[in-house]
């Protein structure tokens, strides 16, 4: 059995963990180059060209729709309005003062709770 040690245990404990802590960036980091250096699957040409031209259909519709005036007939009292016209409408209301506005807003709000008496 040969006694001869070039090291001190400290230091080859000291050597291990320097070694362990180097390779373990470098697994890491070539982890990390694998996954960094794979390329994202290729899109369908026909599928992208129907994404898009459901979302541009999908984009006119809402448009159409912010423009248009409706009456709901399923329910009593209620319309649709156009943007400008509902700010021209809110305006209209509001721009006599405040106050007038709020007691318009309360007098809708009694008559939309007040529920009918079939005595």
């Amino acid at each position: 059995m040969s006694d001869s040690t070039c090291c001190k245990p400290e230091t080859r404990a000291m050597a291990a963990s320097f070694v362990g802590v180097v390779g373990s960036f470098l697994l890491i980091g070539a982890l990390a180059w694998l996954v960094v250096g794979q390329k994202p699957p290729a899109v369908d040409a026909a599928l992208a060209t129907s994404r898009k031209a459901t979302r541009e259909k999908l984009e006119r519709e809402a448009a159409a729709e912010l423009v248009k005036f409706a009456v709901d007939p399923n329910k009593e009292n209620l319309a649709r309005l156009s943007v400008d016209r509902a700010m021209e409408v809110l305006v209209a209301e509001w721009g006599e003062g405040s106050e007038a506005g709020r007691a318009k807003l309360l007098e809708r709000l009694e008559s939309s709770k007040a529920v009918q008496s079939f005595e």
